[in-house]
């Protein structure tokens, strides 16, 4: 059997036990109005603030890399920085798959 023959069947094999992942998100959180002597410190703080009011959800949802609907402002203010960061916080969870759905729906 030559390699690309033994690839496609890898492949064709491993495609059945795939299973597809979904994002579940809540509303969104904010991390209300944080301050900083620069601007990376005042982004890291508003990352951070957002990351313990989106712990709320559990701990899946602390992910600002998933989180959907991203919003990261910052503005300068007197001597440092003002930054906002506002998202719906995430998780993924994987999906069943499709003959085990069928096979509930049909009492199998």
């Amino acid at each position: 059997m030559s390699k690309a023959a033994a690839a496609i069947a890898m492949l064709a094999l491993s495609a059945d036990a795939a299973l597809s992942a979904v994002r579940l998100c809540e509303d969104p959180v904010s991390s209300g109005l944080v301050d900083g002597i620069d601007e990376n410190k005042a982004r890291a703080a508003a990352l951070a603030q957002w990351k313990a009011k989106a712990l709320a959800h559990g701990e899946g949802y602390a992910s600002w890399r998933i989180a959907a609907d991203k919003l990261l402002k910052c503005l300068p203010k007197g001597d440092g920085f003002q930054c906002v960061a506002q998202a719906k916080p995430c998780t993924i969870e994987q999906a069943p798959d499709r003959r085990e759905l069928r096979q509930k729906r049909l009492g199998i």
